[in-house]
């Protein structure tokens, strides 16, 4: 089945305020098109938007979709910083890469809840897999995963995890079969030289399970 943008929004909106969607990207273009199309529709349906951006995944992203010849300067959207120097959209937060991840997640935490406070985003959240190459101890690494155990279902986001699983799978730590025990639905990006697919692996959606959604690059960048 060829993926549209009607069915993404379908998706989308059918995913629950709470949940956590873990995507694994193992394309050079899935998280970028992605965080587009999850800005993209937080706007038409008059939702805020928060990027957790660590160490400037975010300017990765724009720079990105400059190349592909889509404008996006990610004005309207809150950002809580983690670490890195490119500013990019409205940044509501900046937190420095802590020796102690205690310190860093209680910044974190107190960040993203006053966010929260102000009504319900669509929250994605960039360079998860740069945040754990930084994890040393298996303490360290159940500190951040119970941390964003801790926001499951939060009614005021509807969260998606977008992580390289090439990079995170290579990790002192790899943290992807820990969140896929976290997250309420899992799915991977696959493809190459402009063309591939979404596979859900896990969902409370049965008809999307082992459902293979193609991706055609240059259709997509028409909608």
């Amino acid at each position: 089945m060829e993926i549209t943008k009607d069915l993404v929004f379908n998706m989308l909106d059918r995913t629950s305020f709470g949940d956590l969607v873990l995507i694994e990207d193992e394309t050079s273009y899935g998280c970028t098109l992605a965080t587009y199309f999850f800005v993209n529709y937080a706007r038409e349906r008059g939702l805020k938007i928060l990027i957790d951006d660590v160490l400037d995944s975010l300017f990765l992203v724009k720079k990105h979709l400059e190349f592909l010849q889509l404008q996006e300067d990610f004005s309207d959207v809150l950002v809580i910083k983690t670490g890195g120097k490119k500013n990019i959209g409205k940044i509501v937060a900046r937190i420095p890469l802590e020796s102690e991840p205690v310190v860093y997640l209680s910044r974190y935490e107190n960040a993203a809840r006053s966010v929260y406070s102000e009504g319900k985003y669509i929250n994605i959240v960039l360079g998860l897999e740069r945040l754990f190459a930084f994890m040393q101890s298996p303490f360290e690494f159940y500190t951040v995963i119970d941390s964003i155990q801790g926001f499951l279902g939060n009614q005021s986001r509807k969260a998606f995890y977008i992580i390289d699983k090439n990079v995170a799978s290579t990790l002192k730590f790899n943290p992807i079969p820990d969140l896929e025990e976290i997250a309420t639905t899992i799915l991977y990006i696959q493809g190459k030289y402009g063309k591939g697919k979404i596979r859900f692996i896990k969902s409370p959606f049965v008809e999307w399970l082992n459902e293979d959604f193609e991706i055609v690059l240059d259709k997509v960048l028409k909608w």
